[in-house]
């Protein structure tokens, strides 16, 4: 009898053990989780959001972490309401309709010669003629994303057709000429060093003096850090927010359980402040995302001039 205790006592306790360390081992887990992805941290989800901005003037890869990216990929979203509009601008493509079958100015008949003999070449020439309208459009910040969008896919419309002779469009194409743009853009803030090619040795680029530099020295760093907190009333919140816009994200407004405000400074390396910004941010589930429309980054774009 006494055994026979012993034994149910041996095996209850390896029971709770076994529970005790699943759990420890859960919880770990979850710490480890939440330490290494920023979106549980909505302190940081505002200083990184005001980080990429700064750092290099890029406010089109800002918003991975904000609203606009909750529900699908940023580059999906792009596709849906700005490119295919244009691609499929002959038919009667709405969003989130099904493109298969549609016929677009994606399709290979609306190549011309010089498309399919490209080298690369034209493509770059295309890419240079819309830095000036992309520096244009984007100088007072990417707030607006839906006008810059839309502006600059027609304006490239119109300047690949001067270049290259036809109609023919793709996603990748807009992605392309967008996206070096941006690139452009960042380094003639940031300056630029002598590069060589690893294979060819020849030179790819060279040194120039971004504008950070001209202010704050060729050596300057940029820090953000989050300068005070704001108590958001949640009700108040969701009573002003732009439901048709939201839905677009994939987004209620009975989704969102919490709302902060942070003030986000930037600083160099001797401490000198040289802009800040406000910005709000939403919980979904676990996760925080910036409130794009309720944050206004345009001083973020004009500190160093």
């Amino acid at each position: 009898m006494e055994k026979r205790e012993k034994g149910l006592n041996l095996k209850l306790y390896a029971i709770i053990a076994f529970f005790a360390v699943a759990a420890a081992l859960t919880l770990m887990v979850i710490f480890t989780f939440k330490s290494k992805y920023t979106a549980f941290h909505p302190d940081q989800v505002a200083a990184n959001y005001v980080d990429t901005i700064v750092q290099t003037g890029d406010g089109y890869n800002a918003y991975k972490t904000a609203l606009v990216s909750k529900s699908q990929k940023y580059g999906d979203y792009i596709r849906e309401y700005y490119m295919y509009p244009i691609i499929y601008r002959e038919t009667n493509y709405k969003p989130g309709d099904n493109t298969k079958e549609l016929k677009g100015f994606n399709d290979k008949s609306y190549m011309s010669e010089k498309t399919e003999n490209d080298d690369g070449s034209l493509q770059g020439k295309v890419i240079d003629q819309m830095y000036d309208y992309y520096v244009l459009l984007t100088e007072n910040g990417w707030d607006n994303y839906g006008e810059i969008f839309t502006k600059y896919f027609e304006k490239l419309v119109s300047v690949r057709k001067e270049v290259f002779g036809d109609d023919y469009m793709t996603d990748e194409i807009m992605f392309t000429a967008l996206e070096s743009n941006v690139a452009s853009y960042g380094k003639s803030l940031t300056g630029t060093e002598d590069e060589f090619d690893k294979n060819t040795k020849k030179q790819i680029s060279y040194k120039s003096i971004g504008e950070y530099e001209k202010v704050y020295g060729e050596d300057y760093r940029f820090t953000s850090f989050i300068d005070g907190e704001k108590a958001v009333d949640l009700n108040t919140y969701k009573a002003n927010i732009d439901k048709d816009t939201f839905a677009q994200y994939g987004v209620s407004p009975d989704d969102i359980s919490e709302v902060k405000q942070y003030t986000v400074s930037v600083k160099t390396d001797d401490g000198k402040s040289v802009a800040s910004a406000d910005v709000t941010v939403a919980k979904i589930g676990s996760s925080w995302y910036v409130d794009s429309a309720a944050t206004d980054t345009s001083t973020l774009y004009s500190f160093y001039k």
